[in-house]
């Protein structure tokens, strides 16, 4: 989950704990870890990755996480995101820049 310490992402981070899912969960700032806090006391197993999907490394870092958990992925939710202008599918790559820079 991603986006998961404040506002949508963290209201379907609940969701996903309340409804019997563990968790990986993503945001920007240390307020993750009392996001996280929060998922536990509703019975799901949380971790907790702190960084900025917004860079190719925060991203990078991200799928590092993932799967170094040598867990199956059942379910995502991917609420994080940042726009740099351009059609997002077809003229930005991962590194948060328009095919035409």
């Amino acid at each position: 989950m991603t986006g998961a310490s404040n506002g949508i992402g963290y209201e379907l981070a609940k969701q996903f704990a309340q409804n019997g899912f563990d968790l990986l969960v993503t945001a920007t700032g240390a307020s993750i870890n009392e996001a996280a806090q929060a998922f536990e006391g509703l019975g799901a197993q949380v971790e907790t990755v702190q960084a900025d999907l917004a860079t190719y490394d925060g991203v990078e870092t991200l799928y590092n996480h993932i799967k170094a958990t040598n867990r199956p992925v059942e379910a995502i939710a991917i609420n994080a995101g940042v726009g740099v202008g351009g059609d997002f599918a077809r003229e930005t790559d991962l590194k948060g820049r328009t095919k035409s820079d």
